[in-house]
């Protein structure tokens, strides 16, 4: 594949029977997350650590559109797709998940560690100056990767997500409006974390790695 470089496959000794699609953040590993992947597996989950190549460039549009193509075949090769299945999205990761329940009906579980902020509101001023390209290009390249369904179809789908109080990327109150109309025909649950977009995924998956069975429970719960 060109962008997903290795596929770990975690099992567990003792099956919960429960399967967890993870999905790293632009420019990480799945090492860096190897703390909360062994929690997990101690837990019984099943889980696919997909781990990206550095090749991948979040700016451009067919990049990012070449690999939530690479995760769809992964999900279908491997016969993943399934109401059941538990989407774990950290950054870009979390903006494939928003992409992957926007493209398969079947899927409605997931989790984003910060990034799907992103997948709402790719098109906010303050893109410019962070990103060093215009926000048309920048709007580009995230609408593209959100082209299979309009926010405003998206139904019966279950979302937690983190969105940090201050966000450089992203005007994180603007984003609130969004999720307040998503809520609407959609179990979104939004949470709001101390710090920015870094801090936020270095306190969730390292610092407090065990946070994430609560935001699994309440999607199980929706």
């Amino acid at each position: 594949m060109k962008f997903i470089r290795t596929i770990t496959e975690i099992t567990p000794q003792k099956p919960n029977g429960k399967t967890i699609v993870y999905m790293h953040g632009y420019g990480g590993y799945t090492w860096q997350a190897s703390r909360q992947l062994k929690i997990l597996k101690n837990a019984g989950y099943k889980v696919y650590a997909l781990d990206f190549k550095k090749i991948l460039n979040s700016h451009n549009p067919q990049d990012l559109l070449e690999l939530m193509d690479e995760i769809d075949e992964f999900l279908k090769e491997r016969r993943l797709i399934s109401k059941d299945l538990l989407l774990v999205g950290i950054s870009i990761g979390g903006l494939a998940g928003y992409n992957m329940i926007r493209r398969h009906k079947e899927l409605n579980k997931l989790l984003a560690i910060t990034g799907g902020n992103v997948a709402l509101l790719p098109t906010d001023k303050s893109l410019e100056k962070n990103w060093e390209m215009t926000r048309e290009q920048l709007a580009q390249a995230w609408q593209t990767v959100n082209m299979h369904t309009p926010l405003g179809e998206m139904k019966n789908k279950n979302v937690i997500m983190m969105l940090p109080l201050r966000d450089k990327i992203i005007n994180p109150e603007e984003v609130v409006k969004e999720v307040r109309l998503l809520q609407k025909v959609n179990n979104v649950m939004l949470v709001r974390t101390k710090g920015g977009h870094y801090r936020t995924i270095i306190t969730e998956t390292i610092f407090k790695p065990r946070s994430i069975f609560k935001y699994l429970d309440e999607l199980e719960k929706f």
